[in-house]
């Protein structure tokens, strides 16, 4: 049902854009030796330079696939079911820095740290709150905004992104998935998306 579905080797994003999922990094909240089915965990690229390379794989959705599994079985407990889920997810860095990046754009919506969100997996439609935004006006940081949503379609935003900066910088967090929580690292450097819609309230 996902909308990436029989689309390896097409165009799905940006070709500055290069996606990783990564369970062997050392120390990183979403490591493991191996996943929840005993497949040692590795480093899969999902996007390479814009291209749709491969999915994150369990045993059974491998098999099915006719691939091996890329040991991103994991389960929330011995309770649960095992499903093909993220460990530490994460745009590749480009060149540049954020200021490079600010500098460089007349007018934007600054979203520097997010909220919770959600994503539909069938259509890629999302909604995250901004936890810390700011315009930008003329190159420069400009006022907070407070209680700002950013509101798109994965596929359209990926393809929106012009400008990758170097600076990134994975976090810990959590990934929900039909009903199981499990710890991951997720991480971006500096982006910047042609157009999106902020959604908010007026409070003027």
């Amino acid at each position: 049902t996902s909308n990436y579905s029989g689309r390896v080797g097409d165009g799905v994003a940006s070709p500055l854009v290069t996606v990783v999922d990564d369970g062997t990094i050392s120390g990183s909240r979403g490591s493991l030796n191996v996943d929840d089915e005993g497949t040692p965990t590795s480093k899969t690229v999902l996007i390479e330079n814009g291209r749709l390379r491969g999915y994150m794989q369990d045993r059974l959705n491998a098999r099915l696939m006719g691939v091996e599994s890329t040991g991103n079985g994991r389960r929330q407990s011995f309770a649960h079911l095992p499903l093909p889920r993220m460990t530490n997810t994460y745009f590749a860095p480009g060149s540049g820095t954020a200021a490079d990046i600010i500098a460089d754009t007349p007018r934007a919506f600054f979203a520097k740290s997010l909220s919770g969100g959600e994503v539909n997996p069938a259509t890629g439609d999302f909604v995250f709150g901004v936890s810390e935004g700011y315009l930008v006006e003329n190159g420069r940081v400009g006022p907070a905004v407070r209680g700002a949503t950013l509101i798109g379609n994965g596929l359209q935003v990926l393809m929106g992104i012009d400008a990758v900066a170097a600076d990134l910088d994975v976090k810990a967090g959590f990934c929900g998935k039909e009903g199981q929580l499990v710890p991951v690292g997720t991480g971006q450097p500096t982006i910047r998306i042609r157009e999106m819609t902020i959604g908010g309230t007026d409070v003027g």
